[in-house]
């Protein structure tokens, strides 16, 4: 932690309500210690084993020594093992005071390496995935799921008692700080520590609660996260997302001057550059395949779109990484991947202004960045084009080599909310297979085929429409070696929920992967 941000989480706890230390059996000698905000203390714990007490969290000298007092009255059983849920001066401020009276301490391996390259001294266990304590009839695990709030976190489960410390990975006071974290990994820790089903949760800040406060806590980041990256889905930079953004849940996570903080680490986050080096060999062609998702405009948010994608690979599946800044899609990021997903239109909207709230719009798709998704299809990538893209390099059936690949142009649509009927012309192609007629709700986008080769396996039609007025909504051909597919619905969440469009979307990945033929 950098000595600003040290600084700027002390004013933060400081300037919260006073709190007294409090100490609650929250199942049968499972104690939680609400820690004192005034003099900085974070959340605590005890344990009590048949032979000895474990203490949770050693958050500076003082609270060690009262807790160790604490203890006392708990039980006449001694503080044996001290666990610490990550790295933080509020965390393991108080670690000297339990090493010095002789306890184990259990810590992330990340913050064990730590301790041992400063030398400090005591008797560390490190976790780097789970391990299971067993005393007595007490079972104790300590989960790791990775960098979420921080590069050390670990999690505290006890399976029978249903008591979650977490650290602060989940917070219920406004003192979430993201300065280490990884954003996306923290919101799926959050859900994934949801499946034990917990009844108890204890946080690292703020009162004891239940399962609603992880829930809350990875619902504030994951609006974080979307509006975010909407912002940077119109080309934004930081000063003008930080403007527009809206996040009225932010006080309720973090202090009053913490919201810049919390947008630029999200920003930065979902703006930066793996780093793949230029030798890295392509993988074999029998790997799992891998699939790049770009999402999300002006007129199409990043927050309805993502979940319904996930719900879809996670069926077949397939790892599917999402990416918000369009100059992201390149050589360099389609490099080991089998698929390209993109549900978005051509244009950015990087500058707002009083008087013009959108901006301008500008295309933003550049001459390389259209022969790096040629060149990817040619070579046998897959290309899963979804609703808007037909507009991804211009609005007219000009001649251009995304126009080439894609094999359709834009046409324009209907209302956001039009209804009509989607037939299954082909339900033998793998992508329509399993899928029946459906009644859509949707804006209906009707894309004019530019090559002789399309398959067209969905057809639309509104109601009392002729053959001459009815439009392509899903075809299939071949560019090269690769593979690409257009669905022209997506406009909303409920269209992209849809059974019939899950199942094709998930039938469309895995055919232009060339699993399902």
């Amino acid at each position: 932690m950098s000595k600003l941000a040290f600084i700027l989480l002390i004013i933060t706890i400081l300037c919260l309500p006073a709190v007294a230390v409090e100490i609650t059996e929250v199942a049968p000698g499972v104690h939680f210690r609400l820690g004192d905000l005034a003099r900085g203390q974070a959340n605590g714990g005890f344990i009590v084993c048949d032979d000895f007490t474990i203490a949770i969290e050693a958050s500076s000298k003082d609270a060690a020594n009262e807790m160790i007092d604490e203890a006392k009255k708990i039980s006449d059983k001694p503080i044996r093992l001290l666990i610490i849920t990550h790295g933080h001066w509020d965390h393991d401020g108080g670690l000297d005071v339990f090493t010095g009276q002789g306890s184990a301490v259990i810590v992330h391996e990340t913050l064990r390496q730590r301790y041992v390259e400063k030398n400090r001294p005591g008797n560390f266990l490190g976790v780097s995935d789970r391990i299971v304590l067993t005393f007595g009839e007490r079972t104790i695990e300590v989960i790791t799921h990775g960098t979420a709030h921080s590069p050390s976190d670990i999690f505290v489960w006890l399976p029978k008692e249903r008591v979650l410390f977490t650290g602060d990975a989940a917070v219920s006071i406004p003192s979430a700080w993201l300065g280490e974290c990884d954003l996306q990994n923290w919101i799926d820790t959050l859900t994934s520590l949801a499946e034990l089903q917990p009844k108890t949760i204890c946080p690292g800040h703020g009162p004891a609660g239940g399962p609603e406060i992880p829930a809350n806590h990875a619902a504030y980041l994951t609006r974080l996260r979307d509006e975010v990256g909407w912002q940077i889905t119109m080309g934004r930079s930081y000063e003008a997302t930080l403007a527009n953004v809206k996040l009225p849940e932010h006080g309720k996570f973090g202090a009053k001057d913490s919201l810049k903080d919390h947008v630029k680490a999200a920003y930065t986050q979902l703006t930066a550059t793996a780093a793949v080096a230029p030798t890295v060999p392509e993988p074999p062609a029998d790997a799992a395949p891998r699939a790049l998702a770009l999402i999300g405009d002006h007129y199409h948010p990043p927050a309805y779109i993502r979940p319904p994608l996930e719900a879809a690979f996670r069926t077949i599946g397939m790892p599917v990484e999402f990416v918000y800044d369009v100059t992201k899609l390149n050589a360099q990021t389609l490099r080991g991947v089998r698929l390209l997903v993109v549900l978005r239109d051509g244009m950015i909207w990087p500058k707002p202004t009083a008087d013009k709230p959108d901006g301008e719009a500008v295309w933003w798709m550049t001459d390389e960045q259209e022969k790096a998704i040629a060149d990817f299809v040619r070579a046998g990538g897959g290309f899963l084009a979804l609703h808007n893209s037909t507009a991804l390099r211009r609005i007219n059936d000009g001649e251009c080599l995304y126009r080439d690949v894609l094999g359709s142009t834009y046409n324009g649509h209907g209302a956001g909310d039009e209804k009509f009927t989607v037939k299954v012309l082909n339900a033998d192609h793998p992508v329509t297979r399993g899928v029946a007629s459906y009644q859509a709700v949707d804006e209906r986008h009707r894309p004019i085929l530019q090559v002789k080769d399309a398959i067209v396996l969905l057809e639309t039609s509104g109601v009392g429409e002729s053959v001459a007025e009815r439009s392509v909504n899903g075809y299939v051909r071949t560019y090269g070696k690769g593979r690409v597919c257009h669905l022209a619905n997506g406009h909303n969440i409920e269209m992209l929920q849809l059974p019939q469009m899950q199942q094709l979307i998930g039938n469309s990945a895995l055919w232009c992967c060339g699993l399902r033929n």
